[in-house]
């Protein structure tokens, strides 16, 4: 059975906490720092509470490795904030505010404490993935359309009259819906093996990125990574509105408390740093 996610002692270092995300080791670690306890009680003017005065702990409860740990500290401590704080403390995510996500903030984590991506890492990893698909689906397609697709295109392009722009030769329609029925298929097919066998795609590997379920660890179930990949390639099929639709959705991890984007709703899914 898997240990709870959560910050333990790091097996490499017993001075420093590592976040444990329910399935491995993360790169996420954090100094152990005891509580202001020479300053509990004392006088002489008030006090301020700052950043310093924050616990950073997680002790007390069983280690992804088996077994009890108990935290340096143990027991009950008497705090500068008065009243009794008990073994476990949340422990600190490290950094300031960073719109690109290196440094995940507290507030921008998942409920069981992973961090969240930021939105530039997402966007870097979604032109990784959009190149190595526009090479993939350009293999596929070469067999299965006509040689001079793209020459009539480029054609009708420069030469048709934008009164009737619309007006697309039958030929030439038949090749283009061809060509889109494809890099669908294939995004689809990407998209929704990747997530469900490694939990992320290329583009998300390399820039240190995986999908989880927002609620719970671990592998996505296939219904979560179908509704994901359906929800974020299914548009691409139509024009207009999904075009429109494609980029509110890229957008809307910008301001949504959650850091969620609207595939990520559909399939209740975040993306978290995994490094």
């Amino acid at each position: 059975m898997s240990q709870q996610p959560g910050w333990y002692d790091d097996p490499q270092d017993d001075q420093n906490l590592r976040y444990w995300d329910g399935v491995q080791w993360s790169h996420h670690t954090s100094p152990k720092r005891m509580p202001g306890l020479d300053q509990a009680g004392q006088g002489g003017g008030h006090h301020e509470p700052g950043p310093a005065d924050q616990p950073a702990q997680v002790w007390g409860g069983q280690g992804p490795s088996g077994g009890q740990e108990q935290g340096r500290w143990g027991g009950q401590e008497q705090g500068r904030w008065g009243g009794q704080q008990q073994g476990q403390w949340s422990a600190p995510m490290p950094g300031a505010d960073d719109p690109w996500g290196q440094q995940p903030q507290r507030r921008d984590t998942t409920p069981d404490g992973q961090p969240l991506a930021g939105w530039g890492m997402r966007l870097l990893a979604r032109i990784v993935d959009g190149i190595l698909l526009s090479l993939v689906t350009g293999f596929v397609i070469l067999p299965l359309v006509d040689p001079t697709l793209l020459e009539d295109y480029t054609t009708w392009i420069t030469t048709a009259d934008p009164a009737s722009a619309l007006d697309v030769p039958e030929g030439l329609a038949s090749g283009l819906m061809r060509v889109s029925l494809v890099s669908l298929v294939v995004g689809l097919a990407y998209e929704i093996l990747m997530l469900r066998l490694v939990g992320a795609t290329v583009g998300k590997l390399v820039t240190g990125l995986r999908v989880r379920m927002r609620e719970t660890p671990g592998q996505l179930p296939w219904g979560a990574a179908a509704i994901r990949g359906l929800v974020w390639q299914g548009p691409s099929a139509i024009n207009g509105f999904g075009q429109i639709f494609m980029l509110l959705n890229g957008l809307w991890p910008l301001w949504d408390g959650k850091r969620q984007a609207l595939h990520d709703k559909a399939a209740r899914t975040n993306v978290v740093r995994n490094r």
